[in-house]
């Protein structure tokens, strides 16, 4: 995902995270786990109505340790240590009730998340961050484009299921095995193309030559994507430079990157100016879409 992904400066009101415990676990499909938490903080999350809500999973060291609370630091709540700073990374919140949390994890074959998803058990407790979101549909839209490799179907199936009828939505989703595709509730007028075997990180991705080659319906549209970092930074580029599409009509977003061990260790090196520059958008009033973008056009211009 993208390093502006995995801000722990959540800054405005409490609560300013959410310890969670393991309720179930279950086997969506071969790539994906199903996870419902729960507990007494969980009953008082604050969510967001945005289909691809999503929150900063914190894990312990080992399955049966128990994390600290976050700390608040002049209105910033994290983990301000970073000796002492969990490993983290970000999930979109698949649903939710007034006491239990729901988000699925794509079962890469290595990594953090994915070995701690498939060991939980019930019990289990990791620290969830506030929420935030990156998918606004213009007033103006007469269409949507929806693309998500496997980590954004979460996000791509609460967004069918929040469509109101007569909205229209073509969908473009890719998945490693036949077997993980979801059936999605939608009110509205939607079209489904699925990609299989590909990208994942397992192969080249097919998705941003599948966003080259969609030919747009008439009227106003609105793109939304959630993949690879690098794949993210090219269907924005196709939708900014060759679409016209300004930030309000794009929403690209880096959910995880390729090489990430390899990226992260030239990443230190900006890493404070980097996210100086994206808090300080947000500061001076810019969208996080906007923030965003700065943020990834610095880190092109270091070469990351």
């Amino acid at each position: 995902m993208s390093a502006a992904l995995e801000l722990d400066a959540i800054t405005e009101i409490e609560p300013g995270c959410y310890p969670a415990i393991v309720v179930s676990a279950q086997q969506l499909s071969p790539s994906m786990i199903r996870i419902v938490f729960g507990g007494p903080d969980i009953e008082r999350y604050v969510g967001v109505a945005a289909p691809d809500e999503c929150v900063t999973v914190y894990f312990p060291p080992t399955m049966d340790d128990v994390l600290p609370r976050m700390t608040e630091v002049a209105g910033v709540w994290g983990y301000h240590d970073p000796a002492l700073r969990p490993e983290c990374r970000n999930y979109t919140v698949r649903s939710r009730t007034e006491t239990t949390l729901t988000v699925d994890f794509v079962l890469h074959e290595v990594g953090v998340a994915a070995e701690w998803a498939r060991a939980a058990r019930a019990g289990h407790q990791v620290v969830l961050s506030r929420p935030r979101s990156w998918y606004r549909v213009p007033a103006d839209a007469d269409w949507q484009l929806l693309v998500a490799d496997q980590t954004g179907l979460p996000a791509v199936g609460r967004a069918l299921e929040q469509l109101a009828p007569g909205d229209r939505a073509h969908v473009i989703l890719e998945i490693l095995d036949d077997a993980d595709r979801q059936e999605f509730d939608t009110r509205a007028d939607v079209t489904v193309e699925w990609l299989v075997g590909t990208g994942n990180g397992a192969t080249p991705t097919a998705l941003v030559d599948a966003v080259t080659s969609f030919e747009r319906p008439d009227g106003v549209g609105y793109l939304w994507f959630a993949g690879e970092a690098g794949a993210s930074r090219a269907v924005r580029a196709i939708a900014r430079k060759h679409w016209g599409f300004d930030t309000k009509h794009c929403s690209s977003i880096g959910y995880w990157r390729e090489r990430a061990e390899e990226w992260l260790a030239k990443y230190k090196r900006y890493e404070r100016m980097a996210l100086a520059g994206y808090n300080r958008a947000l500061r001076e009033g810019r969208t996080e879409a906007q923030a965003q973008e700065e943020f990834e056009a610095l880190l092109e211009r270091v070469g990351l």
